[in-house]
């Protein structure tokens, strides 16, 4: 509520920390400067307060952990930074959604939440129901691009180190897995290959203006060379003349040159490797590996000072030699051109001498030169390469870019990833701005203008007609320009002009720029010549001549522009930009970059986009260390504060009516509860809790309040639940337990009267001999035996086992035909065994059923068929089943709340559940109970042998516990008390059935000790070194990394239960350090447990068997 009815908590800023919590003590007036605080530390504090701009208050611990930011009452900077920090730090979560953003801190550990099985736990959900992951954006993008039609993007955007490349990978390998069911698998194998290859190649950073900087930051790029430089001395490799990556240049700029953990050796036959999967073979190989050798040599070539003015370098240089060598290049012109450039007047061609920088310059910007071709002709290869023969009709670009940065000396290369930066947050911002319109117009509120940041001005400053990229290409065309005079002109063009430029107090050789992030001061130094990034035509002639052909192909005048998308998928092209006449002064590197970004806006706008902010929690690459200064400077810069502010403007927080319903419940008067109308329930409700309407909005399907209004009312239901506390502790305390023993039993028992009610007759074939057709089938062969007729014999157990594959394959999808064909394949592969002869198969024969004992044929051949075809039915009998119960079993075991009381629904946020008010249609566990009668009622009727049945009953199980609880795993709003009671509950209702169906000898019970101890880890206490140690005695079935997953994932629904600290997992997890078990996460719910076909002797007499007319067989004759 507001501060003269708060005595919670408000957050006051830190220098350390940046915000830290702060307990109000004493009652605040309205207009007092001063605020009374208690601080963590036990420190009071009078703490001075603007009256208009007070702290920002808290939310109640129960907000605290949400998976979306926005399902927070009061939404500013430092309930995101609290929330970003108690997922991390104690929870281990690494994504949490922000709206519409995935933000993705950098764990700096490898996790086991990547597998094949996460990948296909998310194919299918709705981004709502699962708890955020970068497989459920990527989910979100096919689903949307599949039905809609429409090309998507997702934007993977942050700080060098934050995981940017990471995040790319595995959204790129979801698409590979999830549509290797629809499409060639071939294309999506090829794609996930074409990754080693880019991230070798390419330059992490995402510049065009950086080679010379491959190493920087602590960040080391173009790893291609690193994998080099490391296999320098395998035989295939001698003629390039390489050494260690300290001996070059290029590739020791940054110092140590090995990152650890990486294996460049190893990772260079990778990307070998990859190459062949591509079809690019070990001749394309050596011609890109020549190129790249050429270049570390180039960067080792020593420019010599010949005083101030000129240059030179010795033809006797060893790395020129190689350089030349490799390149097919006369040497005695690169050494001559490397130092001198050619002027052209109108009169007369004058050559004039580089001093050393120059120089130096001259030979960088060559090396950039050719690897920049070097890298478009892989790319275009590798596009050519994943090209199909069918019709490309939509697509998802995955873009991983560099995202704003700021050093305390930054350059060119910062100034071009912020611009692009501004432009990247424009399009966010108004897509962001359009989607909330869209949820006004939708639930039919009344829109009010929302005041967003438009960075249009910033952008204008720097693209705009004699903005500063203009400027800058203007001094760039003249022969004398010079990076002061540059400066100068924005000087004069923007000082007390413009409010986003201005002159740093210290410094002539700088400027400022207000960036939508934060202010950035650029060094003017090296602009001119970075922009330029001229190579002088002297040197690109020499380079045109080569004898090495694809070298020469590079520098031909007119080569084919490759596009990244093929002709059938329409993207605007970008700007013309007109071209200097001056053939020493191309297309400057700033224009070009405007023109790539151009096309790149113009992309993205034609897609439905998907954002990623990749966050780096801690500059020592620290696991789930949390740097609060570092992550809150990173969350200004990327976005994620925008939309919260744009959120936080008018109803920030959003219920649907049944989480409203569902949660407040324990409000509602029972004379409010009476009515039929959830949705008027809902309204009733609210109009007497809170009394000033302005404070919510009553959409179509969902309520929208103004900030601290869910705050307030999670006030009123904590008061009432403690209230109900103390009256229930009066009364003897074991009541409550009992009477819900009592409530699971009486609905236990109601389950079983309606299930045994729910058998009625199947027919004819169910007041028959199990097996009727089995044993038909056999004394057809008997005949066949007693006639001593081979072919006969032959030809008839052909034809049964054909006749029955084919019954199989035209009801691949019949349950009771499969049930009925799986039981008689069992009975006749029985009877073969049993009138065989064989002593074994004989003892339990009456003399009767001996004299019908085959005389004359031993047919162990085709019961070896026959015992597989039956494998192969049962494989499909079990796929059946699995497909009809698995859609139930999520919703009746985890979702569905069968226990009366107190909810543990709580709000979602912007990403919505996909449940509604209307939850009739929804499963429940009687959905579960139902179809497990069914199918033993249908295996029983059609005679299925009983330890055949017990195995199946056990498959089902297994799956119905192993989905429950990988659906766990990845569900933290599902990991509560409460949910471990009403799991418990569910399997009670299980165990119940077995026990009914006489089935508790058939290991299915113990198929579900994995979620009856997750069960019992959730309703456990969690707090001493008695609790940690009986965690470690009882949960035998779960592995180290699943329990600590439930610690770390265990949400409290109500203020009386306390998350669990993360001394006391720690504390367990060291308990578990000596336990031999797996270190995935996921059961593999399609494991199968071996079948074994029990040989059982059928009590009945040949003689004694009447074939029903209904069989229609009258053409056979009993003699």
């Amino acid at each position: 509520k507001t501060y003269e009815e708060n005595h919670g908590e408000v957050w006051i800023p830190d220098n350390d920390e940046v915000w830290r919590p702060a307990e109000i003590t004493a009652d605040y007036k309205t207009g007092d400067n001063v605020l009374h605080l208690l601080l963590e530390d036990g420190t009071e504090l009078d703490y001075p307060v603007d009256p208009k701009a007070l702290p920002p208050l808290r939310n109640p611990d129960i907000l605290v952990g949400e998976n979306d930011l926005t399902a927070l009452s009061y939404l500013h900077e430092p309930a995101v930074l609290h929330n970003l920090k108690v997922r991390f730090v104690e929870s281990r979560l690494i994504y949490t959604y922000s709206g519409i953003i995935l933000v993705a801190m950098n764990p700096y550990k490898q996790l086991p939440i990547y597998g094949d099985a996460i990948i296909h736990a998310y194919s299918g959900q709705n981004m709502g129901d699962m708890d955020p992951h970068i497989f459920a954006v990527a989910e979100e993008a096919y689903k949307q691009m599949a039905r809609n039609n429409k090309n998507q993007s997702i934007i993977v955007s942050g700080e060098s180190g934050a995981g940017k490349t990471v995040s790319a990978r595995y959204a790129m390998r979801y698409f590979a897995t999830v549509s290797r069911s629809t499409s060639n698998a071939q294309v999506e194998d090829k794609v996930l290959a074409s990754n080693p290859i880019t991230e070798a190649v390419g330059n992490a950073k995402t510049t065009p203006v950086s080679f010379h900087c491959i190493f920087s930051e602590n960040e080391r790029n173009y790893h291609i060379f690193y994998q080099l430089c490391s296999s320098a001395r395998r035989p295939e490799f001698k003629h390039l003349k390489l050494a260690s990556a300290e001996e070059f240049n290029y590739t020791n700029m940054g110092g140590n040159s090995v990152i650890e953990g990486v294996d460049d050796r190893a990772n260079m036959i990778e990307t070998q490797r990859t190459f062949c999967l591509l079809g690019l073979k070990e001749d394309f190989q050596m011609d890109v590996f020549k190129i790249l050798a050429a270049i570390l040599h180039l960067g080792n070539v020593e420019i010599i000072a010949v005083g101030d003015e000129r240059s030179s370098v010795s033809q006797d240089d060893k790395h020129l030699s190689i350089f030349c060598e490799l390149l097919d290049l006369e040497s005695n012109k690169m050494a001559r051109w490397l130092c001198h450039r050619k002027i052209i007047t109108s009169s007369e061609t004058v050559v004039k001498p580089m001093t050393k920088p120059q120089a130096l310059n001259a030979r960088d910007a060559l090396a950039k030169k050719i690897y920049s071709h070097l890298f478009s002709f892989i790319v275009g290869r590798i596009n050519k390469a994943l090209q199909f023969s069918g019709k490309q009709h939509t697509f998802i670009g995955v873009l991983d870019i560099y995202g704003f940065e700021t050093f305390d000396m930054n350059s060119f290369e910062q100034f071009c990833i912020n611009y692009a930066n501004e432009k990247l947050q424009q399009q966010f911002n108004l897509h962001v701005f359009k989607l909330e319109q869209e949820e006004y117009m939708k639930e039919n509120i009344p829109w009010t203008l929302i005041d967003f940041y438009d960075n249009q001005p910033v952008i204008d400053l720097i693209e705009a007609k004699m903005g500063i990229l203009d400027l800058l290409d203007e001094e760039c065309l003249l022969p004398q320009g010079t990076d002061e005079n540059w400066l100068q002109k924005l000087y004069n063009n923007f000082i007390n002009k413009n409010p986003l430029f201005e002159k740093p107090r210290m410094s002539n050789s700088s400027f400022i720029i207000q960036h939508f992030a934060d202010k950035v001061e650029y060094k003017s130094e090296g602009f001119l010549e970075k922009n330029r990034d001229t190579v002088y035509e002297d040197l690109i002639e020499i380079l045109k001549n080569s004898k090495f052909q694809l070298c020469a192909n590079f520098f031909q005048d007119n080569p084919i522009p490759i596009s990244p998308f093929s002709s059938t998928i329409q993207v605007k092209s970008a700007k013309i930009v007109i071209k200097s006449p001056n053939k020493q002064f191309r297309t400057t590197v700033g224009n070009k970059f405007r023109s790539s970004l151009y096309l790149l806006m113009e992309t993205l706008n034609a897609t439905t986009p998907h954002y990623v902010r990749c966050i780096k929690p801690n500059d020592q690459k620290l696991a789930f260390e949390f740097d609060a200064k570092r992550v809150v400077q990173q969350l200004r810069a990327c976005g994620v504060l925008e939309t919260i502010r744009i959120s936080s403007q008018s109803y920030p927080s959003r219920w649907t009516y049944i989480e409203f319903y569902s949660r407040y419940s324990i409000l509602m008067f029972q004379q409010e509860l009476s009515l039929t109308d959830k949705k008027q329930i809902c309204k009733t409700v609210l109009q007497r809790l809170i009394q000033d309407p302005s404070q919510y909005q009553f959409g179509r399907t969902k309520i929208f309040f103004r900030a601290g209004q869910v705050a307030y009312l999670e006030k009123l239901r904590s008061d009432k639940l403690r209230q109900a506390c103390i009256m229930i502790q009066k009364n003897m305390r074991g009541w409550l337990q009992r009477k819900k023993f009592l409530r699971i039993r009486q609905a236990a028992i109601t389950i079983q009267q309606y299930i045994r009610g729910q058998r009625t007759p199947r027919g004819v074939v169910v007041n028959m001999i199990p097996g009727l057709p089995a044993h038909i089938l056999f004394m057809c062969v008997r005949y066949a035996d007693y006639l001593n007729d081979d072919g006969m014999l032959k030809s008839f157990m052909n034809m049964t086992v054909n006749g029955i594959k084919q019954v199989i394959k035209e009801h691949i999808e019949d349950f009771e035909m499969l049930s009925f064909w799986l039981s008689n394949t069992c009975h006749f592969l029985n009877c073969l065994k049993q009138y065989s002869g064989e002593e074994e198969f004989m003892k339990y024969n009456t003399p009767e059923q001996n004299k019908n004992i085959l005389k004359h044929f031993d047919l162990s051949e085709y019961r070896q068929v026959l015992s597989d075809l039956a494998i192969k039915i049962y494989h499909q009998f079990i796929i059946v089943m699995e497909n009809n119960i698995q859609p139930m079993i999520v919703p009746g075991m985890l979702e569905y709340e069968s226990l009366q009381g107190i909810s543990g629904l709580k709000p979602t946020g912007f990403r919505k559940r996909s449940s509604s008010i209307d939850d009739t249609d929804a499963y429940t566990m009687t959905s579960i109970l139902q179809q497990l009668s069914y199918f033993y009622t249908t295996m029983c009727q059609n005679g299925l042998d009983s330890e055949l049945l017990k195995q199946t009953v056990k498959q089902l199980f297994f799956l119905i516990g192993s989905v429950t609880l990988n659906s766990l795993f990845l569900r933290k709003d599902m990991c509560s008390c409460r949910k471990g009671m009403q799991i418990r509950c569910n399997i009670s209702y299980l165990e119940e059935w077995l026990k009914d169906k006489n089935l508790q000898s058939s290991s299915a019970k113990e198929t579900l000790e994995p979620l009856s101890q997750a069960a019992w880890l959730l309703q456990v206490k969690k707090t001493t070194d008695d609790d940690a140690k009986e965690i470690y005695e009882r949960c035998t079935s779960l592995s180290a990394v699943q329990i600590v997953k439930i610690l770390n994932s265990y949400t409290p629904i109500d203020d009386f239960e306390k998350r669990v600290a993360p001394s006391f997992v720690r504390k367990v997890q060291a308990m578990l350090n000596n336990r031999e078990n797996s270190t995935l996460l996921m059961l593999d719910t399609k494991y199968l447990f071996q079948v074994t076909f029990p040989f059982t002797t059928s009590p009945h007499a040949l003689e004694a068997i009447q074939i029903p007319s209904s069989f229609k067989l009258g053409f056979l004759t009993r003699i």
